[in-house]
C-alpha cells in the first residue's frame, strides 16, 4: 500500500465508525416510553390500554404500564417495549441473573380522573376497581 493511501484508509475507517448507529441504552429507551406514553389522557375507559415493560430473568415483563390510545400510537409503543424487553434478556442472559419466576398478572386498566388535571388511564387495583 502507498503512504498516499494510508490517510485516506484512515479517513475512511473513521468516518465509518461514525456512520455506524450505537444501541441505545435501557435509559434511552424506558424515556422514550415513558414519551410515548405522556399524560396517559383519557375520556373514557376504552381508550385504556396496558403494555408490559422490561422483561424478568424467567420470563414476562418486569412491570406494566397503563396508556391511552388517545395521543399514543399502539406499534410504537409496542416496539419501543419489545426494544426493553429484549435490552433486559440480554443483560439477564450475561449477568446471569435470576429471579423468583414469579409471574406477574396483567392487571386491568381504568380512565380515572386526578387531582392535578383531566382523566388518565391507570392501572386497575383493588382499590380502584368500579
Amino acid at each position: 500500500m502507498r503512504k498516499t493511501q494510508v490517510p485516506w484508509l484512515m479517513l475512511v475507517l473513521a468516518v465509518m465508525a461514525c456512520a455506524t448507529p450505537q444501541p441505545a441504552s435501557r435509559e434511552e429507551v424506558a424515556a422514550r416510553i415513558d414519551s410515548l406514553i405522556g399524560t396517559a389522557a383519557c375520556d373514557s375507559d376504552a381508550q385504556c390500554r396496558v403494555v408490559g415493560i422490561g422483561a424478568r430473568a424467567c420470563g414476562g415483563p418486569a412491570t406494566y404500564r397503563a396508556w391511552s390510545s388517545l395521543h399514543t400510537d399502539e406499534a410504537t409503543l409496542k416496539a419501543a417495549a419489545d426494544a426493553l424487553a429484549t435490552l433486559d434478556r440480554e443483560a439477564a442472559a450475561r449477568s446471569h441473573l435470576m429471579s423468583d419466576c414469579r409471574m406477574l398478572p396483567r392487571p386491568g386498566t381504568v380512565c380515572r380522573p386526578v387531582a392535578d388535571g383531566p382523566r388518565r388511564c391507570v392501572l386497575e387495583t383493588a382499590n380502584n376497581a368500579s
